[in-house]
């Protein structure tokens, strides 16, 4: 048991020390965009061409990248103050995958895969994309709210306010200096590290313990076949709920499954997991919602499996 023990501590801290500078470096550039770029500024150059406003929505999160933890209230409010649906969920589902803190660590935590660094960017591309245009066709698919004027200002303590859109951070008595936005920055970047490196940590633990304690027959059972291994890492994903910078580390850490599943571990995680389904429950109209929870699961796991067919024909 002591043994076992050892194992599991020694593949947890080697899960969360690698995937820590990613999330710190995540958390830092996320405080940045949102306190030095306002939104304002990529609503006046969106295209009036469907197609091209996807196109801006999915590469979006290359210049204002966004973990899933934080992206849905941001894309509620702003299609509320315009933002076409198409280019808000292109950005949503894209942002958290397609960034450049995620590449990197997927490029660091696959011993620099060219194909899984590409195959990322593919799918989540392409799931946003065709989820883009379903939302586009769907009209309204925010849920009513009575209280916007409310939800748009968050209070941050006595004198002080934060417009979770605008980045935009104010005291109630005028705007902020650069050295008050430069301690907002430290501010939100020390609250989102706090915040997503729970579920960084559970996300450690959780496979650790499937790696240490879980039964050799259950693993053979998912890894006897492609397809359920591709199914089992895409349910793990969403139970896990690890965030985007860090679960590349976590997919990583499962050597016996194949590469499309750990694909499908990467791509559906930061689209579908525990914590975002409240979130989209609470945002979105029914009808989207379910098409959100369909949607991505469906295109992932086809892309996923094109992937492992791929994968063989170039083998052979």
């Amino acid at each position: 048991m002591s043994e076992s023990l050892s194992v599991f501590s020694a593949i947890v801290a080697a899960i969360f020390l690698e995937a820590m500078p990613f999330l710190a470096m995540g958390a830092l550039l996320s405080a940045v965009i949102e306190v030095f770029v306002p939104a304002e500024h990529l609503i006046r150059r969106i295209p009036k061409s469907r197609g091209a406003g996807i196109a801006l929505g999915v590469t979006a999160g290359m210049v204002l990248p966004t973990c899933e933890c934080g992206v849905v209230p941001v894309v509620r409010r702003l299609i509320r103050k315009g933002v076409p649906p198409h280019v808000a969920v292109a950005y949503m589902l894209s942002a958290p995958i397609i960034n450049p803190v995620v590449l990197a660590s997927t490029w660091f935590a696959f011993r620099g895969s060219p194909k899984m660094l590409v195959g990322r960017m593919l799918v989540a591309g392409g799931v946003a994309a065709v989820m883009a245009l379903i939302a586009g066709r769907m009209g309204e698919i925010l849920l009513p709210s009575s209280g916007d004027n409310e939800e748009d200002r968050v209070d941050q303590g006595p004198g002080h306010a934060h417009d979770p859109a605008t980045g935009c951070c104010h005291s109630e008595t005028g705007p902020m200096g650069i050295g008050g936005k430069l301690l907002e920055v430290l501010r939100h970047g020390a609250h989102e590290f706090i915040d997503m490196g729970r579920f960084l940590i559970l996300g450690a633990v959780a496979a650790g313990l499937f790696k240490t304690f879980l039964p050799q027959a259950v693993l053979s059972a998912f890894t006897s076949s492609p397809v359920l291994q591709i199914v089992g890492m895409m349910i793990l994903a969403v139970l896990l709920s690890v965030c985007s910078e860090a679960d590349a580390f976590v997919a990583a850490s499962f050597p016996s499954f194949s590469a499309a599943s750990q694909l499908a571990f990467v791509t559906i995680g930061p689209m579908i997991d525990l914590k975002l389904i409240g979130m989209y429950a609470a945002t979105f109209q029914r009808r989207f919602f379910v098409v959100l929870m369909l949607g991505p699961a469906l295109l992932v796991f086809g892309s996923s499996v094109l992937f492992t067919s791929a994968s063989s024909n170039s083998r052979a």
